[in-house]
């Protein structure tokens, strides 16, 4: 059996989407599934990706760093500095920060609309206390229709910087931005019996930049391969399909490509999917976000504690690859492991395989098997293709946020855009 901590180890370096990194780590998993004796196949689709680059700036003859946002081009900018506590307040001011360079400690994408609509000429996010500059991405979207630059800046800099409000200031952004090509890795396990649901265990394999992404997502990576370990040589009675998806980091790329690809196998024969992102922190607490119906986290919960899982399950939505699918009605449950010292530096580079330990996997691993057989094998099969009214509006807010465009959805729409 391999060792899910020595897996973690072997992948533990930096794999952006299309980068030559993460192909070498989708080797890796090639290599592994073939000693399984599982089929597979890589599904390619094209997306704006980066090469991580940096930006110096300087300011009342003081030098600082920061991080260009991902799918921002090289540029050299000048403007003065304002500081704005509370960046929201962008969406109400319109037009009022032309030509200024903004920091503040807050960014989202209505945020970005804002910086947008004010003219602003750069803005720096500051990042958390304690904590190295947060990595971040633009939506493909975004990009294509024309962004304002930002930076991801450290705390400590970015506290420094904000004093220095009124002052001229330039900022020098080297990265380079290209069309690439990427894919994701679809391993099948037939089922024995007739039924024909298909269950889905996925998990984004691509991590942010600079960062190796030991807990987001290597270990929900492991975790998949630790299932395809299991069910070859424990054949399920349903099919299952595992999928390790790229892309996830920058809008949940690989996972939306993928359900609108196989819209009409989504349709007809998705049963559930289990989704794994983050988990390995030694010391942590194991969460269920259950995008489904209240029978379903009922379920959900008693099979665990029936085996001595005890997990925080709440009906929720959850920031990752169960999403695209939830538009169809298909459930998801969503396990993760926060707590520990790699998921508190979730997005930089000390989200590393120090802090994961054998302890920290093994609960994550143990849980998704066991549930997985449970429902694979049930004589009937439990999961009703229903999600809970109470997620409906937020799933709504969620992709238009994450896309842009109106979703399309399986239930009348009520959220409105504004």
């Amino acid at each position: 059996m391999i060792s899910p901590l020595q897996l973690v180890k072997e992948l533990n370096f930096v794999r952006t989407a299309g980068s030559q990194e993460e192909k070498k780590g989708f080797q890796i998993l090639e290599n592994y599934l073939d000693k399984f004796g599982i089929g597979y196949k890589e599904e390619p689709f094209e997306l704006h990706a980066y090469l991580p680059g940096e930006a110096t700036i300087n300011a009342a003859g003081k030098t600082f760093t920061a991080y260009p946002f991902g799918l921002t081009e090289s540029a050299n900018i000048e403007g003065e500095l304002v500081f704005i506590e509370n960046p929201e307040s962008l969406i109400y001011n319109k037009r009022s920060y032309k030509g200024k360079v903004i920091i503040g400690n807050k960014y989202s994408n209505k945020i970005h609309k804002a910086l947008k609509r004010c003219q602003a000429e750069a803005y720096f996010s500051i990042g958390r206390p304690l904590v190295d500059a947060n990595t971040r991405s633009y939506r493909q979207k975004i990009y294509e229709e024309g962004y304002v630059p930002c930076l991801s800046i450290d705390y400590k800099q970015g506290a420094k910087l904000s004093r220095l409000e009124g002052k001229k200031i330039s900022i020098k952004i080297k990265q380079k931005v290209d069309k690439k090509q990427t894919h994701n890795l679809i391993a099948d396990i037939p089922g024995t019996g007739n039924d024909e649901n298909i269950i889905y265990a996925v998990a984004h394999f691509d991590t942010v930049a600079r960062a190796p992404g030991a807990s987001d997502n290597t270990g929900g990576s492991v975790t998949l391969l630790k299932i395809a370990e299991y069910f070859a040589e424990h054949k399920p009675e349903r099919a299952l399909k595992l999928i390790w998806f790229s892309g996830e980091e920058m809008g949940l790329l690989g996972s939306q490509n993928y359900v609108k690809k196989h819209l009409d196998e989504i349709k007809d024969k998705a049963g559930i999917v289990f989704n794994i992102d983050v988990t390995g922190d030694d010391l942590g607490h194991n969460i269920y976000k259950i995008i489904g119906s209240k029978e379903l986290l009922g379920y959900i919960d008693g099979l665990s504690k029936e085996k001595g899982f005890m997990y925080n399950a709440k009906l929720d939505i959850y920031s990752s690859d169960g999403m695209p699918f939830s538009r169809y009605e298909i459930p998801s449950v969503n396990l993760a492991r926060f707590g520990g010292q790699a998921s508190a530096n979730i997005h930089t580079k000390n989200d590393h395989v120090r802090y994961i330990t054998r302890r920290g996997l093994d609960t994550t691993v143990d849980t998704a098997i066991y549930l997985i057989k449970k429902i694979a094998n049930a004589n009937i099969f439990p999961v009703k293709r229903e999600i809970d009214s109470s997620l409906k509006d937020k799933i709504e807010q969620y992709l238009w946020n994450l896309t842009f465009e109106e979703p399309e959805l399986e239930w009348t729409p009520k959220y409105k855009k504004d």
